[in-house]
């Protein structure tokens, strides 16, 4: 049902954006594309990925989790294609959780490292959009918009404020397995975020990641032939990255379309070249994730055992 309802907002969001449009206009944007500027796109996100996967390493050695960076790399990878290729009720964050299971860790830590990992983005990006709406609220408008980065802003913060007190959680849930988790969730991702090693590597690395976001997006921008400035990429990806974590839609379309379309509308940017701008990297993502497919395809998984 989660997954239907999920395709069907995808689909809804489309149709929206579609309305208001000349497809053919993006169409044709799309046959044109400078394949140079693509496959340099695609070598942006694959480094992207390989840093990420650094990240949860240091993370998953901080937490006593100590694998080869090869395994990791390979279970980062098909976390991806799980998250990106397939409507799949079983999520990429699931499937890494269960090659750190595999690998000898209990369930809670092997859900631990996961999450961890998944603060450390988030805390990243938070830092990406703090650097941003200032600016970007100054190019703005219209008061909705702006109300709706504070508003989504402000969530992402409370979340991962949220995520560092829920030690402080009545003792006398502990007998729950869950908030027993949760408790080791928040020591640990305070712990390491406020240390000097790994704290700040751990953050820098996750600022580093959203960067690489940007700049797949300004060099397929360059693809597209479109004139759009750097600044005003760097300003809407990250809120794009930010509106992407709303858990309505397969990987993220539609909502990226639809905030991509809006927010580079405000940048004086055409909605047809913008949607152009939005698939070519929805679609840029979905490549650069069919590794981990390859890979999952080849090696020891739960529909096997």
């Amino acid at each position: 049902m989660l997954t239907v309802f999920k395709i069907s907002m995808s689909i809804v969001l489309f149709l929206l954006i579609l309305d208001n449009l000349d497809f053919s206009g993006t169409v044709k944007l799309l046959k044109n594309v400078n394949t140079n500027f693509l496959l340099i796109a695609l070598l942006i996100l694959a480094v992207q990925t390989i840093i990420a996967s650094i990240r949860w390493k240091i993370v998953l050695d901080n937490f006593n989790l100590k694998l080869p960076h090869f395994d990791i790399l390979r279970y980062l990878w098909i976390g991806l294609f799980f998250n990106q290729a397939l409507p799949s009720s079983i999520g990429g964050d699931a499937l890494r959780g269960y090659y750190l299971r595999r690998n000898g860790s209990s369930l809670r830590d092997s859900a631990i490292g996961v999450l961890l990992d998944r603060f450390f983005g988030m805390t990243g990006l938070f830092i990406m959009v703090l650097l941003v709406v200032p600016m970007l609220l100054y190019r703005l408008d219209n008061l909705t918009a702006q109300w709706s980065v504070v508003l989504f802003s402000g969530a992402l913060f409370a979340v991962i404020s949220v995520s560092l007190v829920l030690d402080l959680l009545p003792l006398k849930l502990e007998k729950w397995r869950l908030v027993g988790g949760l408790r080791t969730l928040s020591l640990k991702a305070r712990k390491m975020l406020f240390s000097n090693k790994p704290g700040i590597t751990l953050v820098l690395l996750s600022v580093i990641v959203h960067f690489f976001s940007v700049f797949a997006v300004i060099a397929l921008s360059e693809g597209l032939s479109l004139e759009i400035e750097w600044l005003g990429i760097f300003l809407i990806i990250p809120l794009v990255t930010l509106f992407m974590l709303i858990p309505i839609s397969i990987a993220g379309w539609g909502i990226r379309e639809g905030v991509m379309v809006i927010g580079l509308g405000y940048l004086n940017v055409q909605s047809e070249q913008a949607l152009a701008l939005s698939i070519l990297y929805g679609l840029s993502m979905l490549t650069i994730s069919l590794p981990g497919g390859i890979v999952w395809l080849f090696s020891s998984h739960p529909s096997r055992k």
